[in-house]
């Protein structure tokens, strides 16, 4: 009998430490990446630390800026005075996308809303190669190589070669973005914050961001995705960054807004939305 107690206490106590570390460790990536693989930062403007991580090694690793680089691009342009402001519209040319929101005039609101390549691929000829690679150093942006094409390089898929971004990378961008300290003027700052604005939470949270989206395959069925943020209420501020890539082919859609979802759904179980 004293055996079979001893027995009995010890897997009592094996429970026991299983249930602690779930419960210290509630929210696994399991829950918010079924079927994926991904990662994700919850950065605390106020403290200085991260208050989440899911995935430190995928956050290490680099990916297709895809159109999150809008945000940068948009410091650049305005910057650079390519864009006076946010209601410049560029003229569309009339070739069509798959989207079709796409396929029309734009200014740069409706640019960042609707993710619109062509309008960012207008605007990094009229910068030039020696001044977009310039800012890319200045901002210290991911890999910063605009090799394969200054009009194209953050849109390759991600095992091809391009201008490439870590997720802890986004955080810093986004951190410098929102503390007023790229090498830029405030204005250009200002005016990206300003059309990355998305909603505002039923809870006060107010919440800028942009997605991304990329695919792995021709057939564009295994996803990839990126959603950046800032996150802010009251004294409570925070950047948020979030990707996520399909372990096999799908019908979900665009790996962007699904990242999107993903962070909605982390910050919630936070108490952040």
């Amino acid at each position: 009998m004293k055996f079979l107690s001893l027995i009995f206490a010890a897997l009592v106590m094996t429970a026991c430490s299983a249930t602690s570390k779930n419960s210290s460790e509630k929210m696994i990536p399991e829950n918010f990446f079924a079927d994926k693989k991904g990662c994700f930062l919850l950065y605390n403007m106020k403290t200085g630390m991260y208050d989440k991580v899911i995935g430190d090694e995928e956050c290490k690793t680099r990916y297709p800026a895809c159109s999150t680089f809008k945000v940068p691009l948009a410091v650049m342009a305005f910057d650079a005075k390519v864009l006076k402001d946010e209601n410049q519209v560029l003229k569309w040319d009339g070739r069509k996308d798959i989207r079709p929101e796409v396929n029309k005039d734009h200014n740069a609101k409706t640019w960042m809303s609707d993710s619109v390549v062509w309008f960012s691929q207008r605007i990094t000829p009229k910068l030039g190669k020696k001044k977009f690679q310039k800012y890319l150093n200045d901002f210290d942006y991911g890999n910063k190589d605009i090799s394969s094409g200054i009009t194209t390089a953050w849109l390759n898929p991600p095992q091809k070669k391009g201008l490439q971004i870590t997720a802890y990378e986004q955080v810093d961008f986004m951190k410098k973005l929102w503390m007023n300290q790229l090498p830029a003027s405030e204005r250009s700052m200002e005016l990206t914050r300003e059309i990355t604005y998305l909603e505002t939470s039923p809870n006060g949270f107010k919440l800028n961001g942009k997605t991304g989206s990329n695919f792995y395959d021709k057939e564009r069925k295994i996803n990839f995705g990126w959603f950046i943020a800032h996150i802010e209420k009251g004294d409570q501020e925070y950047i948020a960054v979030t990707n996520m890539s399909d372990l096999a082919p799908t019908d979900a859609g665009y790996g962007g807004p699904r990242a999107k979802q993903i962070t909605k759904d982390i910050l919630k179980s936070e108490g952040l939305w």
